[in-house]
């Protein structure tokens, strides 16, 4: 069975708006020859998040969207803390943009305060970091995306993409002990709930996709907020609420894989009630390939 089979051609997924099936000269609505990996339980993808944005030199680009981030979760050890990881990047003159739900009232057990102060530790190191509300009225942005491009070395570009937030009670491994940064969910559950989660390591060129949602999602024109008390609330914030323009796309990784991949943005109108573009990923093995990846390291 080929992949034409099974995924959505541009005309079956119905989103004339987005630039996903216009990147390749052939029209193709999916990339061949990529990597994509199984990241099993948050230590695991935490331990390869910082050891991949800590390799990140002056000019190249990070780029992350999540549902709730809070800055003192520790991807490892002491000093792992994500908004001091995310901060440092910023000041080693790496390029680093952030959309991240606007959220509900934290009254209402949501994640206000938590994902306005993560994106105060980035602005202090000069990144840029947006809180977007652009969801029907009671939705959300469950979008959990980390993109890596390093300008002059596209063998290490990287995307993440999954369901694993960069916030409390994610840092569990298949011991489910818990996060030792936890937050409460039930008695059930204990003092350190466990979590159980996937997100994928993606390298080739459907990096370009996931890195093109994105960019669609910084750009859309629209305010991030509709609504009048959450514009009240971004002005006694002093909020940054205007998207400064991103680089230039730098063009896609060469295939280093066997996988198949296509991206979907889905759209409220079209699919979700919950967010406007979630990327999904969905892989095909294919035949073998003659090019490795670019390689896990620096």
């Amino acid at each position: 069975m080929e992949p034409a089979d099974w995924l959505l051609t541009a005309a079956e997924r119905g989103n004339p708006a987005t630039r996903l099936d216009r990147r390749r000269p052939d029209g193709a609505a999916w990339s061949d020859g990529n990597d994509v990996r199984p990241l099993v339980h948050g230590a695991t993808y935490f331990g390869e998040l910082l050891d991949a944005v800590r390799a990140l030199r002056a000019g190249d680009l990070l780029l992350f969207t999540d549902w709730r981030g809070d800055r003192d979760e520790r991807l490892a050890g002491p000093g792992t803390e994500v908004g001091t990881v995310l901060r440092e990047a910023a000041e080693r003159g790496v390029v680093v943009k952030g959309l991240v739900w606007h959220s509900h009232l934290d009254s209402l057990q949501f994640s206000e305060e938590e994902n306005r102060h993560l994106g105060q530790e980035v602005r202090a190191g000069g990144g840029e970091y947006l809180l977007d509300m652009r969801v029907r009225p009671g939705g959300s942005h469950h979008q959990k995306l980390v993109v890596l491009r390093r300008r002059g070395r596209p063998g290490l570009d990287v995307a993440y993409i999954g369901g694993i937030d960069l916030s409390h009670n994610r840092n569990d491994d298949i011991r489910h002990g818990g996060d030792a940064r936890s937050q409460s969910i039930a008695d059930a559950y204990g003092p350190h709930p466990p979590w159980h989660d996937v997100q994928l390591a993606v390298r080739g060129p459907a990096v370009g996709d996931l890195e093109t949602v994105f960019r669609e999602r910084w750009q859309d024109p629209a305010p991030l907020t509709r609504s009048p008390l959450s514009r009240l609330r971004e002005w006694l914030h002093r909020e940054d609420t205007h998207a400064d323009p991103l680089p230039r796309q730098l063009p896609d990784p060469s295939p280093c894989g066997t996988h198949t991949v296509q991206v979907c943005a889905r759209t409220p109108t079209g699919c979700c009630a919950d967010t406007t573009s979630r990327p999904t990923a969905s892989a095909a093995s294919r035949g073998p390939t003659s090019r490795p990846c670019g390689g896990r390291g620096r």
